[in-house]
């Protein structure tokens, strides 16, 4: 595949993310994020790791997030821009909980691994056949692999697995089906959260004809006016690589430019 000449293992600090922790009763917080998250906290065990998201009441995404449970205690890694903003979609419901979330003071790293790796297991948010991507956070500021990533590194790994990564600029623009979040972030058999009824209708009843991919491009070529860009177009010396939406039929009858190689969703399992 495609992909699997564009990312490499290793590990970095997160240094544009940061890491809040929710302090109370954890079945209270559990309740609490249970209400208003995608994911279902129900199925976040100890030492591991969960993509979710928050959306508003007609299902768009407010923010974007990784949640961990350590010792029975839920942390929330989160890009620095959206901070704000998710600290505010819960703050009204916060106080009914008798729940505080606070920042934590934490080392944070980034790992890339290969799917068949031992050497990480925990806090592993996202695994495909290929690769896994996961978390560690302690006091240390050493990196734990000799091979050191770079934040370009870590963007083009998170492209390449079509994960897509959120920033203040994408507030209020995507429901998650539109950028595959609905294959990594909803689940569609737990309860009731904001934007739930829409996204659940979008799922089982919309008829989307167009699907969400990445795309290598050689350096030089000129991207069609036509196509809309989904957050930042990567460059390394010979391609570059950005997200953008193709008809469904026009992949499936090769009618793309030959130039461009597409990346399209592989399920994990």
């Amino acid at each position: 595949m495609a992909q699997l000449n564009l990312i490499k293992t290793g590990s970095l600090h997160l240094h544009n993310h940061k890491m809040l922790k929710f302090e109370g009763d954890i079945n209270k917080v559990e309740s609490l994020l249970q209400g208003q998250v995608t994911s279902d906290i129900t199925e976040l065990a100890n030492k591991n790791a969960q993509l979710s998201c928050i959306l508003d009441h007609k299902g768009f995404i407010q923010a974007d997030f990784i949640l961990l449970r350590s010792n029975d205690v839920i942390y929330v890694v989160i890009e620095n821009s959206l901070e704000v903003n998710f600290r505010n979609q819960l703050k009204e419901f916060i106080k009914f909980y008798e729940v505080e979330i606070h920042s934590c003071d934490l080392s944070l790293m980034g790992i890339i691994s290969a799917a068949n790796d031992d050497s990480y297991q925990n806090y592993i948010f996202y695994k495909n056949k290929q690769y896994k991507l996961s978390l560690r956070f302690d006091g240390s500021r050493e990196i734990i692999s000799d091979k050191k990533l770079t934040e370009l590194d870590w963007k083009i790994a998170n492209k390449a697995l079509l994960n897509f990564l959120f920033s203040i600029e994408d507030i209020n623009k995507y429901r998650p089906n539109e950028i595959n979040y609905d294959k990594s972030r909803v689940s569609f058999t737990k309860g009731c959260y904001r934007g739930q009824e829409i996204v659940a209708r979008v799922h089982h009843l919309g008829v989307n004809r167009r699907e969400f991919v990445t795309v290598i491009a050689p350096i030089n070529e000129k991207i069609d006016t036509k196509l809309k860009i989904h957050g930042e177009i990567l460059e390394l010396s010979n391609v570059k690589i950005f997200n953008t939406h193709f008809k469904r039929d026009d992949i499936e009858n090769k009618s793309i430019s030959k130039s461009l190689k597409l990346i399209r969703f592989q399920d994990p399992s």
